[in-house]
């Protein structure tokens, strides 16, 4: 998660066409320091991510959408997987069911 984080605040920075100068000095540390958040080599406060926010005129929540975003992607995929899993079980006990009632019925004749 932090270095989907560290992306986005990246990307957001070069879509703002501002330098990492401009952020440093937003956030009152050195550019390498703001260079290390962006990489994901620092980790990041939640102070700081209240300070990225309110630079890019952005939720607190923006860092977080596509990390929320693949949880609930892989939570379908997983889903949808133990479904057809399911289906193909009831399958094989319907055959099985089949199986033995044509089994019963050649007994009873």
């Amino acid at each position: 998660m932090k270095s989907n984080v560290a992306k986005r605040i990246r990307l957001e920075r070069l879509r703002q066409n501002l330098s990492q100068q401009n952020i440093a000095d937003d956030l009152g540390i050195t550019v390498a320091a703001y260079s290390n958040l962006e990489r994901g080599v620092s980790d990041i406060t939640l102070s700081r991510l209240f300070q990225l926010a309110s630079i890019f005129n952005k939720s607190i929540h923006w860092f977080f959408e596509d990390d929320v975003k693949t949880v609930h992607e892989v939570q379908g995929v997983r889903w949808h997987n133990r479904l057809n899993l399911l289906i193909q079980d009831v399958d094989k006990l319907k055959i099985k069911i089949s199986r033995i009632e044509e089994l019963l019925t050649k007994k009873g004749s």
